[in-house]
């Protein structure tokens, strides 16, 4: 039985990130934060034999993982199906400036179509086709570096693992998140099998969350 894992590193804090930006498919530099989020995950995967590396294609990202990377002798690829989700006409946007319509997009709808931007059905087939096919393409016992981004990484909570969003929110935001709910650098280890996919770790966060959530996950939609 084919078992691939996968670690999961969130590109390290951006020039938007911290001025409170809309970031998805536009790109803005990594701040100085950003760098040592950057450097961190680089240390903590430092022991870890890696395979090959799928990096988002945005600046951020492809920066984070060079650092990664470093002198070692990893192939990496260079992957749009990992971008962020596209957020149309609000890419670019301050957040206060459009807080409640912002809000409601991105943790109750989850719709950016009428803006020019993504809708859940085509982020859902993103995910879906991205992750099958770098599954594809490893072998049995391979250990895979992706780097890319927080709001995708929530989506594909669900559409890889059937975790309930909603669920997932009300934990986070009320549970032990620091500033974001997506932290930046090392956010996951998975695994994806013929038998199923599973997280298995969750960094920065109580352990107890991710048995939460195994506890209300629902069917892969």
């Amino acid at each position: 039985m084919k078992k691939v894992t996968f670690w999961y590193v969130r590109h390290g804090e951006t020039l938007f990130n911290r001025i409170g930006k809309m970031q998805g498919w536009c790109d803005s530099p990594l701040s100085e934060k950003g760098l040592r989020d950057a450097y961190d995950a680089k240390d903590a995967l430092m022991g870890i034999s890696i395979d090959r590396i799928y990096t988002s294609t945005s600046e951020r990202c492809v920066d984070t993982a060079l650092i990664i990377k470093g002198e070692r002798d990893i192939p990496i690829f260079f992957e749009k199906g990992l971008k962020e989700i596209n957020f149309g006409l609000y890419e670019g946007a301050t957040i206060r400036n459009h807080q409640e319509d912002i809000d409601e997009r991105r943790f109750h709808t989850y719709d950016w179509s009428d803006v020019e931007g993504e809708d859940p059905a085509m982020v859902k087939e993103r995910i879906r086709k991205t992750y099958g096919r770098i599954y594809n393409e490893s072998k049995d016992g391979d250990t895979v570096l992706i780097v890319s981004h927080g709001a995708i990484f929530f989506h594909m909570l669900k559409y890889l693992f059937g975790y309930d969003q909603k669920y997932y929110l009300d934990l986070i935001m009320d549970g032990p998140a620091e500033d974001l709910p997506i932290p930046n650098g090392l956010a996951a280890v998975f695994t994806m099998s013929e038998e199923g996919n599973e997280v298995t770790e969750l960094f920065k966060r109580d352990p107890q969350l991710l048995e939460e959530l195994r506890r209300r996950s629902k069917d892969n939609v």
